[in-house]
């Protein structure tokens, strides 16, 4: 809310059992989703999601699902190097406010 975002966030503690029912449940009340992950996007558990709500609650989304990751680079073992890489508080409200715009103007 300190950026003019409100996000519902859901943590997933575990990929297996995966709770596709808060998933779908929350993907309808929104009609948007944003994954964000400290992993690169290509092969991410992301595109998993992305695909299940994809597939099972395509009717409800307002616009496209928006995958937030770090570039297809190795995570830096340092410090600095890694905190530009890993999304930030700033890049992932950044993406989502030109989203929710490009919707806007679409």
């Amino acid at each position: 809310a300190e950026h003019g975002v409100s996000a519902t966030v859901i943590d997933l503690r575990t990929l297996v059992p995966l709770d596709t029912q808060t998933l779908l449940r929350e993907s309808a009340r929104t009609g948007r989703v944003f994954t964000v992950e400290e992993n690169p996007r290509l092969c991410g558990w992301g595109a998993e999601i992305a695909s299940i709500i994809q597939e099972e609650a395509f009717g409800a989304l307002k616009q496209p699902i928006v995958r937030i990751t770090t570039p297809h680079v190795p995570v830096p073992a340092s410090d600095q190097l890694e905190d530009a890489v890993v999304p930030s508080v700033a890049r992932i409200v950044g993406e989502i406010r030109r989203a929710m715009e490009a919707h806007r103007a679409g």
